[in-house]
């Protein structure tokens, strides 16, 4: 038990250290989208992402992409789909939003509204943007993985989305 309040506490100064941290400059975060290959029988997957924004540690949200853009997911399959690119605060970031304004998708050529828990989604992967340098993340989007039925003709999305940076 001791040993887990040790852990806990170094594991807190660490965070109190980074939210203490200060940065000067800016640098630029480019983001894209791809989908990994799959057997499943989804001929589309559309989705529109009305909005992404990102965290910075002891500052707050900042908008990357504020502009409606649509996507195939399932033909980003091996391509990289350029999500947008944005000038931000020298620092570490721990989180991307993306808030989704409509969803659909087609299986066994029959098209079907696509749920979204919250209308958003979170994915919790810490990166840091530094000074006169560019960070690029690819979200990469299993849509064979993440759709799932829900009764019948009802589909909801638990996204798996893996953030690589190049």
């Amino acid at each position: 038990m001791e040993k887990v309040f040790i852990l806990l506490a170094l594991l807190s100064i660490g965070l109190v250290a980074l939210s203490g941290c200060t940065y000067e400059g800016t640098g630029t975060l480019v983001l894209q989208l791809t989908d990994a290959q799959s057997d499943l029988n989804i001929s589309k997957a559309n989705v529109t992402i009305s909005s992404i924004e990102v965290h910075l540690i002891g500052s707050g949200w900042y908008p990357v992409v504020e502009n409606p853009q649509t996507f195939d997911l399932i033909e980003v399959k091996n391509v990289k789909e350029f999500l947008g690119s944005v000038n931000l605060s020298a620092g570490h970031y721990s989180q991307i939003r993306l808030y989704i304004e409509t969803a659909l998708v087609t299986i066994d050529g029959i098209e079907h509204n696509l749920k979204v828990p919250s209308d958003k989604i979170n994915l919790i992967s810490p990166f840091q943007i530094k000074a006169n340098e560019t960070t690029t993340l690819t979200l990469d989007f299993d849509a064979q993985e993440s759709i799932h039925a829900a009764g019948k003709d009802k589909y909801i999305i638990r996204p798996t989305i893996k953030i690589i940076q190049e």
